[in-house]
């Protein structure tokens, strides 16, 4: 029992107990703001880190060491609290960045917008801090002492080495705070480049319709398979909401040029396709059309903005008018896939777009949609289907993520239509299709969008779906009754560029109207041959 009770003195002295509520104030802040972003490896992490500053002072015996740790956690813990209860989620490279790109009067006006009574948290925690500066542990000297220590250290090297090893431990063996810092050093060369300014080519193009008011919503999805959306006839009831409606048209028979992001949007907004393909940086897109015809852009984004998958797609949505970034919870494309954002988060500022006094709009609103990991894509409500083993729960977990699509698919279509109810009269369309597909163990009994050799159809099945304003109906009604007809020819979408001009009504020299969807002169006899170099319709 003495020993026992020794052990305990020298833990204090390695965790002191005010630093220790320093370090974990802000977790358990965090924890109760919102459990699905909280990261219980953090405490593992934390516990293990601890010693490496605090060891310094149970050997040197300086009280200077001792504060200077202790502030330390405190600045990292007035950040970190202040992040949760502003932002609602960790501190990450995001919202780091965007924040260190807005000037001192965005960030006061941000900051009284924001701000809450929950901030009045840091009162008490300034306190704990003056505690901890002021109140060191004794020091205890035993034979026990280096014995502990060594255990302490060995353990801690052990867990870094092992994560330093296999690779991760930037990524899962630091603290959150280090983690970011790692990720703006490394990555700062990415955001450069993803926060470059390019303004819209001036081309020609104008508007044949002459209503005041006109609004052309593309709703961008992600990874999002029709084979896995019974709105297509799969078993389960993954589009409970879209099957319901009868205002939808449903194109049954489009495919994605290629089954990754960067290539499919860049080809889905350009002039550039399979034929002929054009670097982004030479060629004409959506953006350029619609500023030149005179609409305002906007881009209201769930995606990560910085990352070797999104950077390009950053540079793109940049060139319109208004855009906006709602992911804040990871620091990269890549750590977004194991991060929680709904999407949700688009449907206040895609109302606020919506509600802009401006005549001619062209919002285009990218989802995280079905993006892996598929457990993190949609909140426990949705969570309706379930397997019994790993395979069959991988399957399951996907088409949950597909049923919460339904719900914001449908949502944004019901905010859209409340608006256009509300301007009477509006010229008004949506477009929802998806960046590419994705094979959810429905050939090559594999999971995923890449593939080797021949591209499995899995991950290049899209579903389109077209929504149309009564008063567009009206306004041209020949137009409407090919749109409808056209639902079963083959399409690929690095058309779309030419379709959503169409739709809209846009004249312009860059329209190639054989290659619109939506027009009778559609070509249905083009090859479908798609990245893989092979053809689609002869597999």
């Amino acid at each position: 029992m003495k020993k026992f009770h020794t052990g305990l003195k020298v833990l204090k002295e390695i965790y002191p107990p005010y630093i220790v509520l320093l370090v974990f104030t802000p977790i358990i802040i965090g924890f109760v703001i919102d459990y699905d972003l909280f990261d219980s490896r953090n405490i593992v992490i934390n516990l293990l880190w601890i010693p490496l500053l605090t060891i310094p002072y149970v050997l040197l015996q300086k009280r200077f060491i001792y504060q200077l740790v202790s502030m330390l956690y405190f600045l990292v813990g007035l950040i970190e609290i202040s992040h949760w209860i502003i932002l609602k989620g960790p501190l990450t490279i995001t919202s780091l960045l965007v924040m260190s790109n807005t000037n001192l009067q965005e960030a006061i006006e941000f900051f009284d917008l924001k701000a809450t009574a929950g901030l009045l948290v840091l009162i008490p925690y300034a306190l704990l801090f003056i505690f901890s500066f002021r109140y060191r542990p004794k020091y205890f000297q035993s034979r026990i002492k280096p014995f502990l220590i060594g255990f302490v250290l060995l353990i801690s090297a052990v867990f870094i080495l092992e994560n330093a090893i296999h690779g991760r431990l930037i990524r899962k063996g630091v603290p959150q705070i280090a983690k970011v810092t790692f990720s703006f050093i490394n990555k700062i060369n990415l955001y450069k480049e993803a926060m470059q300014e390019i303004a819209p080519r001036k081309v020609h193009a104008n508007s044949t319709y002459t209503k005041s008011r006109q609004t052309f919503v593309l709703i961008l999805g992600e990874s999002c398979s029709r084979r896995h959306m019974s709105l297509y006839g799969y078993s389960r009831k993954t589009n409970p909401r879209l099957e319901k409606r009868n205002d939808l048209i449903v194109y049954n028979n489009v495919v994605s040029p290629y089954s990754n992001t960067l290539n499919s949007v860049l080809s889905m907004f350009s002039e550039s396709n399979l034929e002929q393909k054009l670097s982004f940086g030479n060629c004409v897109d959506i953006i350029d059309i619609f500023h030149s015809a005179g609409y305002k852009t906007y881009w209201i984004s769930n995606q990560s903005p910085i990352g070797i998958w999104d950077n390009l797609v950053t540079v793109f949505a940049k060139k319109s008018d208004y855009f906006k970034f709602v992911n804040t919870t990871s620091n990269s494309s890549f750590e977004a896939t194991l991060t929680i954002s709904y999407d949700s988060k688009l449907f206040n500022p895609f109302a606020s777009a919506l509600n802009e006094d401006v005549g001619k709009k062209f919002i285009v609103l990218h989802l995280m949609g079905s993006h892996s990991s598929y457990s993190k894509r949609y909140p426990a409500d949705f969570n309706v289907f379930s397997g019994s083993n790993k395979k069959k729960e991988t399957i399951a977990e996907y088409d949950n993520s597909v049923l919460y699509n339904d719900f914001i698919v449908d949502s944004l279509l019901n905010i859209l239509i409340t608006n256009d109810f509300q301007q009477q009269n509006s010229i008004t369309a949506a477009i929802y299709l998806s960046d590419h597909g994705e094979n959810i163990y429905d050939e090559l009994d594999r999971v995923g969008h890449d593939y080797s050799k021949e591209l499995p159809k899995a991950n290049v099945d899209v579903p389109f779906i077209v929504w149309l304003s009564p008063a567009l109906i009206n306004l041209n009604t020949d137009k409407a009754t090919i749109i409808k007809s056209n639902i079963s020819k083959p399409f690929v979408s690095d058309d779309l560029f030419h379709s959503i001009m169409d739709l809209s009504g846009i004249q312009s020299p860059y329209w190639e109207e054989e290659r619109s969807i939506f027009s009778e002169k559609f070509n249905e006899t083009r090859q479908r041959i798609l990245e893989d170099g092979k053809d689609y319709d002869k597999k």
